[in-house]
């Protein structure tokens, strides 16, 4: 027969074990947690390596102009744009983008391109100013038009892309539709 004292010190020794068992998870799960922490912290601390190499701040724009012509860019003033496209004549207008009016225009060494002449409504659109040089600037397909400068002159925000002659895809696609 057991006893009282057995039958406590029974109990006392899986209290015990129960304390422990419930310490030594607490310990390895903070361990994880810490790890991971680190991990993260690593991780995100070589991204923002990477983003000031490319010239960027932290808060993801061009710290200087070398930058962006380093990866073939021309960088624009606002005066040469307004002289190419005959003071953004609402004749020279071929199109309207995401964030502002596209203007036909003819640069001073004869190229003809597309002008995108950036909406004033906000901060909102310079974020998406910078995302699209940044991204325009790398991407290089035959489907898409290239990105051959731009221009950020005080207010202005211009975009100067190759220019499509005949008229913009939309056209060409609902032409194509339409003679099915």
């Amino acid at each position: 027969m057991e006893t009282e004292n057995d039958e406590y010190g029974r109990q006392e020794r899986i209290a015990l074990v129960a304390i422990v068992v419930v310490a030594s998870l607490t310990v390895v799960s903070l361990l994880v947690a810490f790890t991971y922490y680190c991990y993260i912290r690593n991780k995100l601390s070589k991204h923002l390596k990477n983003h000031s190499r490319d010239g960027y701040e932290d808060k993801g724009c061009f710290t200087d102009l070398e930058t962006a012509t380093g990866k073939g860019l021309n960088v624009f003033t606002f005066k040469q744009l307004n002289s190419a496209t005959g003071a953004f004549s609402k004749s020279n207008v071929v199109g309207h983008g995401g964030f502002g009016l596209v203007y036909r225009g003819v640069l001073s060494d004869g190229r003809k391109v597309a002008i995108k002449l950036m909406d004033q409504a906000g901060k909102q659109g310079e974020e998406e100013f910078e995302v699209e040089v940044e991204l325009l600037s790398r991407l290089r397909s035959p489907y898409l038009l290239a990105l051959l400068g731009y221009c950020s002159d005080d207010n202005h925000k211009v975009l100067v892309y190759e220019f499509m002659p005949n008229g913009c895809l939309q056209e060409h696609l609902h032409h194509i539709t339409t003679t099915s």
